[in-house]
Formats: structure tokens, sequence, C-alpha cells
């Protein structure tokens, strides 16, 4: 690029001139200035013609307001003449005008008040007319004739109002006259006149042109021009120039004209002036001229030259920055970043380049991806390729760019597999999907590849092809293991539960499809959990394993076994008959084939085990149940089959699903009763053998909203299945020792112990102790008058904890009682082990003592035992007194049944304790 800006850029074919920026701002800003310079000497010119015309207008003005200023006192100092001669001067009554004498005596007197009075140097014309309007009297200045002015006078009386100029060939002068009258007779005598030669006074026009500083003055009306001061300068319309727009002012003559009419009031005829001064007498247009241009212009050229300078710097330094951009752009420099600059334009062009370059570095990035890349031109020759696809194919840049695409063509396919590409690549402009293919070293890979016509904006043409390719043989075995993971079992290789409802979904179509009968079979091992934890999980997963061999033995080939976890499976059947004995027969013989298959011992790390299984059935035909109820209904039948004694199978029917809704239903109202407080505390008497009452029994009842009173052992089993027990013992609690501390307040009950019937769910809880003791501070209860009745079943598990719980409880005074010995597992080393206070026979030995030698027996041999253990013994379901006599010589003292009363409310075992202790007293 040369100096002065001036350089040819070439690109293909074509030149073009550019100019530098400091070169194309000069130029600008010198046009700019030249066109300054000349728009200001135009406005120079108008500004200083315009301003020296109205200056001369406005002097002519001036002085033509001097001179009707000088006129108008000329006219009022006559018309103060005349109203004195008319006030003070009047003719004598019966005096006759028409005697001379009579007259110059009358002028006499007044020539000499005239002459004394400084006004008479300012009188043109004075004479007296009679009322016909002849002359009388001749006052004026001789060098005035007046017989023209009296042969134009019609009548004086017209003169009266106003100034009136009367013009003549030898005189023009300005009229007034004023009557005279008779004081006597009020009869009019005659006119005074006085005049101004305004045409003829030389001493007036001298003054008027010295005064009003004038070099031309003319005075006329429409008729004529009644004085020229300068006859030589025409004025004529034909030669002189007009200047301004309103025809005001004109030029002629080398000397400026005004022409205005004289406004004055008084004056009835139109007089014109006309006032002419040398143009030598005004300052030159040019002197103004060069004023304005000088100012207006240097003020121009100044405020270019201060913008174009601050453009120039502030440009340049945005140029300069934005051209050590471009050239670090040029070096290749990646991460350069533009420094914005205080020109928005350039920041915009800066932003968008760096926008351009980090999406190039990006595609460069890109390109240099994990992808191999190849681009070729419109013809498919390869231009470039990078390192990606040298390391799939092996292929070096090398051996590709100049070469046909086509070259690496696989001979896996037919020509007519590459037209059909080529044709879906000529219509959509783009062609993907998976083929196989070679690489430099013969080995075979699958591979994903996607072409891509590259478009031009402009005419639509293809500019190049992109070419992406990935070996994606790892990727699809990593797929296929995918698959694997997330529809199979990765230990027994059986679907999982995802895909078996998919596969559940299409037989339940199937079904509807074909109008037959399909079936889902719930498969569950049954004690399983003992292998695992006697043999280990290893153990677990070998007979997991081995049982899913054996089931797909059974089953045909377009059957499912499922595996939905830990030990249970499902198998899918489909077309099982076209009515349901058909299916039933079909499914029952397949059941049976299960169970005798699984039913032989199986060899796991070389010990023998037996495995048996429980199988619920559930037959579908159409949609009418969806896959979920499927399911539930098959689980059903599968736990219907585990209650009938397990190695067995069950068929689903609706009864089941009625039972299981019922018991629902039933969780639903307990959980609602305990929020209602619908639950009772009965409380049941307990005596000694001298028939006193020690203590009494806390028994819970259920008053439903609906059913009424519910028996315990209807509810109470489902309260622990669910959970339930653990918030009903809670408030069972509560309300006992509410009671018990009430009761320490009366002499009746101030004496008795309450028993309560622990859960074993209750007892199992962490914070079991801190409740109990929590709920008896909280009441106020006696803790020695609290006895927990526990059972049996509560000591197969974890019994080292519950003496721990006892033993804290035993410690604030709370009594323990051991209910319903002899049911259960009963344990003579735990009996043993265990804190008990009492141990409690249960009702079933007592109910039939008296004809039963075996539970008179049991119930003697309770009692033994726990003497020998140190513990008392209470008999419950005493109903007779034989048996309280037999129970008695055995040693059992306590009692407790309806021989002595049935469990009744708290009002009613109150009321019984007063009857009672009334028959005593």
């Amino acid at each position: 690029m040369s100096d002065d800006g001036k350089q040819v850029s070439e690109r293909g074919s074509s030149k073009r001139w550019e100019l530098k920026f400091t070169t194309r701002i000069t130029l600008i800003f010198g046009l700019l200035g030249f066109l300054t310079l000349i728009l200001s000497m135009g406005y120079s010119v108008q500004t200083a013609k315009s301003k020296f015309e109205e200056d001369i207008k406005q002097s002519l003005l001036q002085r033509q307001r001097t001179i009707e200023s000088m006129v108008e006192n000329r006219i009022n100092l006559l018309d103060v003449y005349l109203h004195t001669i008319t006030s003070s001067r009047n003719f004598m009554p019966n005096s006759n005008i028409s005697e001379n004498t009579t007259v110059e005596s009358i002028t006499d007197d007044m020539i000499f008040m005239f002459q004394d009075s400084v006004i008479g140097a300012s009188l043109d014309i004075f004479f007296l007319v009679d009322h016909s309007g002849s002359l009388l009297f001749d006052a004026g200045i001789p060098l005035y004739k007046i017989d023209p002015i009296l042969e134009n006078i019609d009548s004086p009386i017209l003169f009266t109002n106003k100034w009136t100029l009367l013009e003549h060939e030898e005189i023009s002068v300005l009229l007034k006259a004023v009557p005279v009258f008779d004081p006597a007779s009020i009869q009019l005598k005659g006119y005074i006149f006085a005049g101004f030669a305004i045409g003829n006074n030389k001493i007036f026009h001298q003054d008027v042109i010295a005064r009003a500083d004038l070099d031309v003055l003319r005075i006329g009306t429409k008729k004529s021009v009644i004085f020229d001061s300068h006859p030589q300068v025409n004025g004529s319309k034909f030669t002189r120039k007009t200047v301004t727009s309103d025809d005001v002012l004109w030029y002629d003559n080398d000397v400026f004209f005004i022409k205005e009419t004289l406004s004055l009031d008084k004056i009835i005829t139109p007089i014109w002036l006309e006032l002419g001064v040398a143009g030598n007498r005004f300052d030159s247009i040019y002197v103004e001229y060069w004023r304005s241009f000088l100012l207006l212009s240097g003020g121009f050229l100044l405020l270019l030259f201060m913008a174009g300078s601050i453009l120039h710097f502030t440009h340049k330094r945005a140029i300069d920055n934005m051209m050590s951009y471009i050239e670090s752009i040029k070096k290749g420099m990646r991460g350069v970043e533009f420094t914005p600059t205080d020109v928005y334009e350039y920041n915009q062009v800066s932003e968008a380049m760096q926008s351009m370059v980090e999406d190039l570095n990006i595609a460069a990035t890109v390109f240099e991806s994990s992808e191999g890349m190849l681009v070729t031109d419109r013809n498919q020759v390869i231009l470039r390729n990078n390192q990606a696809f040298t390391d799939i194919t092996g292929f070096q840049s090398d051996e590709l760019i100049g070469k046909s695409l086509s070259q690496l063509k696989s001979n896996k396919y037919t020509d007519s597999f590459y037209k059909e590409m080529s044709k879906k690549l000529l219509i959509d402009g783009k062609w993907q999907g998976e083929i196989w293919n070679q690489k430099k070293n013969g080995e075979e890979y699958l591979q994903w590849i996607s072409i891509t016509a590259v478009m031009s904006d402009v005419t639509g043409k293809v500019l190049n092809y992109v070419v992406t390719l990935n070996d994606v043989t790892q990727r699809k075995a990593a797929e296929n293991r995918i698959r694997q993971l997330a529809f199979y079992d990765q230990l027994t290789q059986l679907p999982n539960r995802q895909l078996l409802m998919d596969r559940l979904k299409k037989a339940v179509l199937s079904s509807v499809r074909t109008n037959t009968y399909g079936a889902l079979l719930y498969l569950d091992l049954d004690d399983f959990k003992t292998l695992n934890d006697t043999r280990g999980h290893d153990a677990g997963d070998q007979l997991l394993v081995k049982t899913s061999e054996r089931l797909q033995t059974c089953i045909r080939r377009t059957d499912t076994v499922a595996r939905i976890g830990g030990d249970e499976f499902i198998i899918l059947l489909e077309d099982v008959g076209e009515n349901e004995k058909s299916a039933s027969n079909h499914v029952d013989l397949l059941c049976k084939k299960i169970l005798t298959s699984l039913g032989q011992p199986y060899s796991i790390a070389n010990v023998e085990h037996h495995s048996t299984l429980s199988v619920g059935v559930a037959l579908f035909i159409g949609d009418a149940e969806g896959v979920d109820e499927l399911l539930k209904q098959a689980d059903l039948a599968m736990y219907q089959a585990k209650s009938a004694g397990r190695n067995t199978y069950r068929f689903f029917n609706p009864e089941m699903q009625t039972k299981v809704m019922e018991y629902a239903e039933f969780a639903n109202d307990i959980r609602s009763s305990i929020q209602n407080k619908d639950f009772l505390l009965y409380y049941q008497v307990q005596v000694n053998h001298h028939g006193e009452r020690v203590g009494t029994e806390a028994l819970l009842r259920w008053m439903h909203p609906v059913k009424g009173m519910v028996r315990p052992d209807e509810f109470i089993p489902i309260a622990e299945e669910t959970g339930l027990i653990i918030p009903l013992g809670d408030w069972v609690l509560v309300e006992a020792c509410q009671v018990l501390a009430g009761w320490a307040a009366h002499t009746l009950t101030q004496g008795l112990t309450l028993a309560v019937n622990i859960s074993a769910h209750q007892l199992r809880t962490h914070d079991f102790v801190e409740k109990v003791k929590s709920t008896i501070s909280k009441t106020g209860a006696d803790p020695s008058k609290l006895k927990l009745e526990i059972t049996e079943s509560m000591l197969l598990d974890d019994i080292d904890d519950t003496i721990e719980k006892m033993r804290a409880l035993q410690a604030i005074g709370v009594t323990f009682a051991l209910d319903d010995f002899g049911t259960g597992y009963s344990s003579l080393s735990y009996l043993k082990r265990l804190p008990l206070d009492q141990l409690k026979i249960d009702k079933t030995f007592v109910r039939d003592l008296l004809t039963d030698t075996q539970d008179a027996d049991i119930a003697s041999t309770i009692v033994s035992l726990a003497k020998s253990l140190h513990l008392s013994v209470i008999a419950e379901g005493v109903e007779q007194e034989d048996q309280r006599i037999l129970l008695a010589s055995y040693g059992c003292l306590l009692y407790q049944g309806y021989l002595f009363g049935r469990p009744v409310s708290l009002k009613e075992f109150m009321a019984s304790l007063e009857t009672f202790e009334n028959q005593l007293s």
C-alpha cells in the first residue's frame, strides 16, 4: 500500500482502488471545506447585501420622518396663528367691510400684531376674502403671487376643515381658511386664508435638505412633481434599478431612493416624498461582505478542522486496534481477543470478525475431532482429511488427497446400492447409514457414515461434500451389551421385568386379535432365605441359575420365562386354548411338570439340596384386565399356594381378590379409627383364691362406625401385619396409664394392678423403653401397678435385646407376665433367662381341665415350673368353680375369667367394684 493511500487489491482477475482512512478523511473534509467556502461566500454576499439594503432603507425612512415632522410643525404653527387671529380680532359692529378705510385699519392692526409674532416668519400666503370669495386684502409675502390661487378657489368653505394642496404650474401651496363672523349679528363677514408654499418655498426646501441630510428631494402628488431638487437625476422607472423586493428602495445614477407618502392627518391631499442619498455616503457592501465572509467561513473551517482532527485521531486508534487484531489472526494465533474501542461500527465489525474466527477455530477443532472426516469438491475429489480418518482407516493424507471418493467404496455392496446412495444425496443433499468397509490393512469394520452436501447460498449449487465416519464396531457391541443389561437379568440371562412387561402387553394384544387364552404364572421359591442364610449368597445364586435352566426346559419356545427379582419368576404363556377349560387343562399340566422338575434335588457346591416352589396362575383373554392387574392376580394366587402349604399351585379366582380388597379396606378402617378414637379399653377383673380383687387386664375393643363391635381376633392380626399395631399399642399404653393414675386416688382401686398386652412389633422398636417411661412420667401412674404381658413369639427374635428392655423397665418398678404360656415356642432356657414376674396359663388348657387329663397335667406342670422359678402364676379363662378349685389344688392362686366377671367398660367396672364392696360390707 502506497503512502498516498492508493492501493490495488487483486482477487482473482478483478481489481479495485482502495484508499487509506486518513486519505479518505482528508479528501472528504477538503471537499467539505471547499463547499463550506462556496456556501459561506454566497451566504455572506446575500447577508451583506440584505443588511446593506436594510440599513439604507432605514436611514431614508428616518430622513422621511424628519421631513414629516418639519412639515407638521409648520402647519401646526399656522393653525395656531389662524385661531389666534379669529379669537382676538373681529369686525366692529355695523361696520362696512367694503369701505377701504375700515379694511386697511383692520389689516394694519392684524399685520402689526403678526409682525410681532415669531410665527410670521413661517407665513408664505395670507389674505382676506369676503363671504363670496372676493379678495379683500393680501398680507402674504410678495414673492408668491396669489392670483392663480384665487382663480382655483371655488368655495372658501371647502378649505376650512383641513389643509388642502392647491396646485398650479406657477405655485403649489397648502391652504386653510378660517371664517370671520360679526359678534353682534353672528353673520359671516369673510375668510382669513393662510398658506404654506410647499412647492415654492426654497428656504424651507434648503432647510429640509440640510436637516434631513439629503442629496435629492422630490415632492409631488398623483398629478405632478411640485418640487425637484436635482431634475438631472430623473428617477424614471425605466432607468431605475429596484433594490428591495417591496419596490420601496431603488438605485439610480449612484443614488439610493425611497418614496413614501406623508402620513399627516391634517393634510387632505396625498403628498409623496422621494428622498435620495448618494451611494458613496454608505459603507461599501464589500466591507460588510468580507467581514461576514471571514467570520463565517473562518468559523466553519475551524469547526471542520477540529471535527476532522477528532475523527482522525479517534478512528485511527480504532483502525490500528482492528488492524492489529487482523494481523494476529493472519499469523494463526488462537485465543486472541479484540479490545473494543469507542467506535460502534468498528466494534461491530471486529466482534463479527471475532465471532467468525471463533467459529472457524471451533470448526477446525471439530474437524480434528475423534470422528473421521473428508472434504471433497463438487466432483467428489478429496481435498482434505483429518487425522481421525487416518487413524480409523489407515490411509495417509498423501494417499487420499486428489483421489476420487469412489476409490474408497467397499466390495461388499453392489453398484445399485451406491447408485441409490448417489440419488438420495442428489435429492436430499445428505445420506447417512451403517455400512461395512475395509481398512487399509484389509480388516473389515462397521462404520457409520454421513455425507452432506454444502450448497451455495447464491447459486444453490453444490460446492463441497463433507464425509463423516465412525468405527461403530465397538459401539454396536456396547449397544448389545446395554440392551442385555437393560432387558435381561444378569445372573440367569432371563428377560427382566421391563422386557416381560413389554412382551405381556404384546401377548394381551395378540389375545385380543386371536380370541385365545393366555396365562401368567407367578413362581416363588419356598424357603429360599434359609439357603442364603445358611450357605451364603453364592449357593443361592447357583440355585437361581439352575432353577432358570429347568424352567426353560419345561416351556415352549414361544413362551417366556422372566426373573423379576430375588427368588421370583414369571412364565408368560400365549395361545393356551380357545376356552377356559382347555386353557386350564394346559396350564394345569404345565404346573405339574414344573413342580416335578423343580422338585428334583440340586447339586449346590457338591452338596445335594432340595427346593420347592409355589405357583400362582392368572388366565386372561382379551384386554379386559390390564397387565398390572394380571400380575396382581397371579401374585395373589401364588400367596394362596403358599398358604396352602407350599410346593403347589393355585388358580386365581375373584374370591381371592375380594378377600384382598376386604383386607385393604379393613386396614384403612383401622387407620381411620385410630385417628377418630373409635377404639376402647375394656377391663376384666383378676382375683385371688380368697375371692379378693387384686387386679385387672385391659383388653382392646373396636367400635367400628359401620360394623359395630369388632372382635379382637379379627383386627389384631391385620394391625400387626400392616404395622398399625404400633400406634394402636401406644394409645393403649397411654390410656391404661391414665386410668392407673386415676385409680390411685380411690380406695377401691388404689391397690389394683393393671395388665396391658404388648405386641412383638412394639417391643422391637428401638425407643420402646423411652416411650413407656415417658408415658408413666406424663400420666403420673405408679409403675409398680403396671404389668406388661408378652407372648412366647417375642422370644424368637433377639432374646438379648428383649431381656435388656425388660430389665430397664423392671428397674423403675414395671412387672412382666408371660401370656399364653405353653401354646407357642416354649423354651425353658429362654424362660430361665427372662426377668419375668408371672406366668399365665392359657385358656385352652383351662377350658378342658376337668375332662382332659393332658390339659390337667400341663396346668399342674406350669404351676410347678413357676414355683421352681419363683414366679407367680395366674390362670385365664376360668368359667367354673370346679376349675378354680382344681387349679387351687395345683397351687395356682390367681384367676381371671367369666366366673369372676366379663370384660366391661371402665364405668361398668367401677360400678361392679362398688357393688362387690357393698356385698362384703
